[in-house]
């Protein structure tokens, strides 16, 4: 069993749960008043989903057994209680409250009668799935280090349980194998190679065999990516396979990194890491035994920087199959070669058998970032289809022959000259999860219409640890509209007569209900937000189910689209819903709470839904109540006044840059971040402080990690004087005090 020392917990909240329950902190996890585990339940099997049980799911219909209900991940259920007609009663049955504030990305489990869900960083959630009830809830301690180079939130996408245990991820990358009945941990291990580099791990173990794999995030950084699988019984270590080769002139892990080495040409991209993170998307099928995943772009983003000599960089932006025993390599497919866009292959896997070309076929689906979706046979990793969904201009079409995209030449961006190019980084489709509904066949898949300017950047400065680098500028495309909000190099593709030419650079997110046989859109539902596209749940009563940004959630028809049911639960959802049923009646649930990409800055759609602690387990049913929305949120004040000036201009302008590199990612200074304004806080009138906060650590029980071993105190004097300087241009520009 891996071992570690005590560290500080991450300090966003232990939770709240169901009004009155009273909290005692024992070993790890918290035992709750109402759902403390008597000697008579602790006797009692928990938790114990194995094989067999898996691939009969269908026969107990009422229980959601994996992270898509199924085996092959397609978040399905045949539960048909709630229909079309009957969809107009739906209404609260219970939540849970987390009490805490960042972002929620799971969809629970139930398992004979008990929810496991998991929360910010890694938290586990055991309740009793009828009623709420807590029985127990795990939190790890977590290093606050990792939040310092993370992309995108302290969010986790779910866990796994299997024969009596709960197998998840904290996001400072240790997993933990923790007793069903009771939260205990039975083991844990440290999945972090280097720490000194800019690794965090954000989604689900994936149960594979005799094994637990799991990937790990950081491609913005200096990370390289590599895949990891423990023994199940002990948390040993059984394989590693690393998915970007390392020093050319070293011997390679594996054999597949000897081929791989081969189409990487740079003289560096092994120290600065090269990227290809596993972060998301694990799938496995039991009968070939293989372990399939989807490895993220480059690192850094821009080819041109990362292996100047060109190559495709295998294996980032693919997917591959390993054997689940060994780890022994056995397929890829590369769906963005030499990937210069931000293009990960790691939104959601999902298996299924298809009809191509008048034949079933058991195949492996996909719609990627990149704007096409993909059908792979899953034993050869043979292309049987590659379409695009969303409107794609950097390759007009993928040769099915070849695998290969047919690149548009204006897509190349590093000339120096800035270039439009869709879809953005953000993705034609992202993490969120689509659904394949055996009712009808078709996917549904939340998309984004969205474009980006890109533009390479001078040369690369030595490496910084753990710091972002992507080595190129990015705008998205609707700042086209606005071109004082651009850099001034790329404000001239916002001429007006040019963008009549180019595709809407205006920015929307829809449902779309994709049918992979015919390759074609069935029907496409626009959402209010480009924000909004969270997560899918389509069922055997013909319906649709997604979440909102703007705290509402849409039932939709699942053959026309039409909208069925809305409710306002007054805070955001963008993970997937899932449904069950415990004596004999059927519930709808959803994890809520705003966080992920642009977790730090609010857009107008779900500014009013701010977590404030108010993360929340929502349930539904039929004939339920109304469901109880948070309070709104307190009136913003004016900016206090800032405090004098200090540090010359050179020291200003070198604050702004150590701020960008390493403070921003996290610090918009928007009025209503989960993250504080730093133009607001009272730390940034005393430079002490300030430097107790930054490097001392003052603040690590609030979520605010040290950074002593990256930053010198004269570097944090120099931001300090940059924030006072931000600080001072809002105060006089800022309107008057809104009145509450």
């Amino acid at each position: 069993m891996a071992t570690r020392g005590d560290r500080p917990m991450s300090g966003l909240g232990a939770g709240t749960g169901v009004v009155g329950v009273a909290a005692v902190l024992t070993c790890g996890a918290l035992l709750w008043g109402l759902g403390r585990t008597s000697p008579a339940s602790a006797a009692r099997a928990a938790g114990q989903v194995d094989l067999p049980r898996l691939l009969a799911v269908d026969k107990t219909p009422g229980e959601w057994l994996a992270s898509g209900r199924d085996a092959g991940k397609t978040h399905y259920s045949p539960l048909s209680l709630m229909n079309r007609e009957s969809i107009g009663r739906l209404g609260f049955a219970w939540e849970f409250k987390t009490g805490t504030n960042r972002g929620m990305q799971s969809t629970p489990l139930v398992i004979d009668g008990v929810m496991y869900v998991s929360g910010v960083a890694g938290r586990v959630y055991a309740l009793d799935a009828a009623t709420g009830a807590p029985r127990w809830q795990f939190e790890p301690q977590v290093d606050l280090k990792s939040a310092r180079s993370a992309c995108c939130d302290l969010v986790n996408r779910g866990l796994a349980v299997w024969q009596g245990r709960v197998y998840v991820a904290a996001f400072d990358g240790v997993l933990y194998a923790l007793d069903a009945r009771d939260g205990r941990v039975l083991w844990h291990a440290d999945t972090i190679t280097d720490h000194s580099r800019a690794y965090s791990v954000t989604g689900a173990p994936q149960i594979a065999g005799q094994v637990v794999v799991l990937g790990n995030g950081g491609a913005e950084y200096d990370s390289r990516g590599y895949v990891s699988a423990y023994r199940l019984d002990s948390g040993a270590l059984a394989w590693r396979f690393y998915t970007v080769p390392g020093d050319p002139s070293k011997p390679q892990q594996s054999a597949a990194l000897e081929r791989a080495v081969k189409t990487w040409h740079g003289t560096d991209w092994w120290q600065r890491g090269g990227g290809g993170n596993a972060w998301d998307a694990f799938n496995y099928d039991p009968e070939l035994n293989l372990v399939y995943f989807g490895t993220a772009n480059g690192a850094p983003t821009n080819a041109g920087k990362r292996s100047p000599g060109g190559g495709d960089n295998l294996f980032v932006a693919s997917i591959l199959a390993l054997h689940a025993d060994t780890g022994a390599y056995a397929w890829h497919y590369q769906e963005t070669p030499g990937e210069r866009w931000d293009y990960d292959a790691t939104p959601h896997i999902l298996l299924s058998t298809l009809k191509v070309a008048g034949e079933d076929r058991k195949v492996l689906m996909q719609a990627s970032k990149n704007g096409f979706f993909y059908v792979l046979d899953r034993k050869s990793g043979e292309l049987l289809a590659a379409d695009p969904f969303v409107q794609t201009t950097w390759a007009k079409s993928v040769d099915l022959k070849s695998g290969r995209p047919l690149e548009e030449p204006e897509a190349d961006y590093r000339d120096g000259r800035p270039r439009l190019i869709f879809p953005s980084t953000l993705g034609g489709h992202n993490f969120n999860p689509m659904s394949l509904s055996a009712r009808t066949g078709l996917l549904y898949i939340p998309t984004v219409h969205a474009g980006m300017v890109l533009q390479d950047v001078p040369a690369l400065a030595e490496r910084l640890p753990g710091r972002f680098e992507t080595g190129l500028r990015m705008a998205l495309s609707a700042q086209l509209l606005s071109p004082a909000s651009l850099p001034e190099p790329m404000r001239a593709l916002a001429d007006p007569q040019w963008l009549k030419t180019q595709p809407d650079v205006s920015m929307g997110a829809s449902l779309k209900a994709w049918d992979p046989v015919a390759r074609r859109v069935v029907w496409e539902f626009q959402n209010s937000s480009f924000m909004d596209h969270g997560g899918v749940l389509s069922t055997g009563g013909g319906l649709v189910v997604q979440g909102g940004l703007d705290g509402k959630l849409k039932v939709f028809n699942d053959e026309t689209g039409a909208l069925l049911k809305e409710l306002d639960a007054g805070t955001a959802m963008i993970a997937a819903p899932m449904t069950y049923s415990v004596g004999g009646v059927q519930y709808l649930a959803i994890t809520a709470g705003s966080g992920g990409g642009g977790w730090n800055v609010w857009t107008p759609e779900n500014v009013a839904y701010t977590n404030g602690n108010d993360n929340r387990v929502l349930v539904f049913k039929l004939d339920g109540g109304v469901t109880p929305r948070p309070q709104p949120l307190a009136a913003i004040g004016p900016l206090p006044e800032p405090p004098a000036q200090r540090g010359s201009a050179a020291d200003i302008q070198a604050g702004a840059a150590l701020f960008a590199v390493n403070c921003s990612h996290c610090h918009a200074n928007a009025p209503r971040s989960p993250v504080p304004d730093l133009r607001r806080s009272g730390v940034l009138r005393d430079a002490v402080a300030f430097q107790s906060v930054v490097r001392g650590g003052a603040l690590q029980a609030r979520g605010m990690p040290r950074w002593d071993d990256l930053l010198t105190a004269p570097e944090v004097t120099q931001i300090h004087a940059y924030l006072v300087s931000v600080a001072r241009a809002a105060y006089p520009a800022q309107r008057r005090p809104v009145a509450k």
